[in-house]
């Protein structure tokens, strides 16, 4: 009795995870509640299983990607404008951050037909740039890290991972995890 006890649950795993293989190759369409979930299905149907199997993967981590990026702007955002109010960009970026955000800008009113990014500055900067406006003005952050190079390093390696992410490859398992990590322990920094 208990062989085929057993049998009968491991028939049920093997089961289970052959569903979820061949949903996630996009060989078996699970049941689509909304409109844009068919819609989607039937755009990517016909996409091969490489590209398929590759976007499910990339999702959770660009998530984690888009928290841990918005989480520093929003923590320098709120950090700064604390101390000088809703213009701590004009006090506060180098020369060389203006420069980029105003290209930036220039080159989006050009292209009106395109919705753009959130107006503010910061949002305009690479992800690197927000490690030296907070190296440059350390005395703003130093109550939250222990040293500069810890946000530091975390941020560089961030943006390698960003970079991977943002030119569409599917991203190692263990860079994903690492960027899960820098998260975590952003949070707990900050508190």
């Amino acid at each position: 009795m208990k062989s085929r006890i057993n049998d009968f649950v491991f028939t049920g795993i093997l089961a289970s995870n052959c569903v979820l293989d061949l949903q996630a190759r996009g060989l078996l369409r699970t049941p689509a509640g909304t409109p844009d979930e068919r819609r989607e299905q039937d755009l990517f149907a016909p996409v091969s299983e490489t590209i398929r199997s590759g976007s499910l993967q990339m999702q959770r981590w660009y998530r984690m990607l888009f928290v841990f990026e918005n989480l520093v702007r929003e923590f320098v955002i709120t950090r700064f404008s604390e101390l000088d109010g809703d213009n701590w960009f004009d006090t506060r970026a180098s020369t060389d951050m203006k420069k980029k955000v105003d290209d930036r800008r220039k080159k989006e009113e050009k292209n009106l037909w395109h919705a753009g990014r959130n107006k503010q500055a910061i949002y305009y900067l690479d992800f690197g740039d927000l490690g030296l406006l907070i190296t440059n003005h350390w005395a703003v952050f130093k109550d939250f890290f222990d040293n500069q190079v810890w946000i530091v390093s975390r941020i560089q390696d961030a943006e390698r991972t960003r970079n991977v992410i943002a030119h569409t490859n599917v991203l190692a398992a263990e860079e994903g995890l690492r960027l899960e990590m820098y998260l975590k322990d952003f949070v707990r920094q900050i508190g």
